[in-house]
């Protein structure tokens, strides 16, 4: 399995851009400034992430297209996972594509 590993340098540090005690403010919308720098790190990655999945997907299905494994009107079960050591995280989504 082929994995592709992308570092996205900007987004090591959730709270690098401010102090701890204005990430605890309250927003007049209700949500706190942790909350709104969490959202916007992670729309950022998913960004970063669609991307070049997108990328990795096209490539391998105009390969298996080419290679007769696949053709028009098929069905491809596809899994997307993510995982983070520091989260404890692991998850892997399932879906279709249909050609």
């Amino acid at each position: 399995m082929r994995r592709v590993n992308l570092i996205n340098n900007g987004l090591h540090r959730l709270n690098s851009a401010m102090p701890n005690s204005a990430l605890q403010k309250q927003t007049s919308a209700g949500a706190s400034v942790q909350d709104q720098v969490i959202e916007a790190a992670v729309r950022q990655f998913m960004r970063t992430m669609d991307h070049a999945a997108r990328r990795e997907l096209e490539k391998h299905i105009r390969k298996a297209i080419a290679d007769g494994r696949v053709k028009a009107g098929d069905s491809l079960t596809t899994g997307m996972g993510v995982s983070s050591r520091a989260l404890d995280l692991d998850v892997t989504v399932y879906g279709k594509i249909e050609l």
